[in-house]
């Protein structure tokens, strides 16, 4: 990440976590969240830290010529990321956690008011794009079509009778990608209409 994009990202991202984490008689606007609202937002919100906090330490080693995957950062597990130069494993660790935060906000919308949810999607979502910027592309595959030939992992898959064929029910962890190399394999949870109990193919994804 270049110098201007990662202070760029860390700017909005302080000025929304400031806003969030000062007593509600200081932040502008007011939010009128109730303590289990606000205590979700702060989890939120500390996961993009986190993130931008990977993302700063990937830049920093890839100044260093030093690579950080393989050090315990989520993801690093693919080899994809070990042969992607200095910094993929804080890249990877930078994109999921960010991948995270926009999921936990899609699947919880209803905590928050129309008002306060969009504040803080929009507060992710200029996180994720200052990422994006400095080439480091993030993808799910819910509802995609699954295949053999595609370069995912499927960890589970699982009958359907109302599936003609196969497709992508969840995404477990994202597809990660850096200048156009993938650097973190996709993991998925596949469904399939009903197999023929003679039927012993077994599915396998491509390493």
């Amino acid at each position: 990440m270049t110098q201007h994009a990662r202070h760029r990202a860390r700017g909005r991202l302080g000025a929304a976590l400031g806003q969030w984490r000062q007593p509600p008689e200081f932040r502008v606007p007011p939010p009128q969240l109730d303590p289990a609202q606000t205590a979700w937002v702060a989890e939120v919100l500390a996961e993009v830290e986190a993130a931008e906090a990977l993302a700063a330490a990937a830049a920093s080693s890839a100044d260093a010529g030093t690579d950080t995957a393989g050090t315990g950062t989520t993801g690093t597990a693919d080899p994809a990321a070990a042969d992607a130069g200095a910094g993929a494993g804080a890249l990877v660790g930078a994109a999921t956690g960010i991948w995270r935060a926009l999921r936990k906000l899609d699947q919880d919308a209803g905590r928050l008011s129309p008002a306060d949810l969009r504040q803080v999607r929009l507060q992710v979502r200029a996180s994720r794009q200052a990422l994006a910027e400095d080439g480091l592309e993030i993808q799910e595959h819910d509802g995609e079509p699954f295949d053999t030939g595609l370069s995912l992992e499927a960890l589970v898959f699982q009958e359907d009778p109302e599936l003609t064929r196969e497709v992508v029910l969840e995404t477990v962890r994202p597809s990660v990608y850096f200048r156009g190399r993938r650097i973190q394999m996709g993991q998925v949870i596949v469904g399939r209409p009903p197999q023929d109990p003679g039927d012993e193919t077994t599915k396998e994804t491509p390493e």
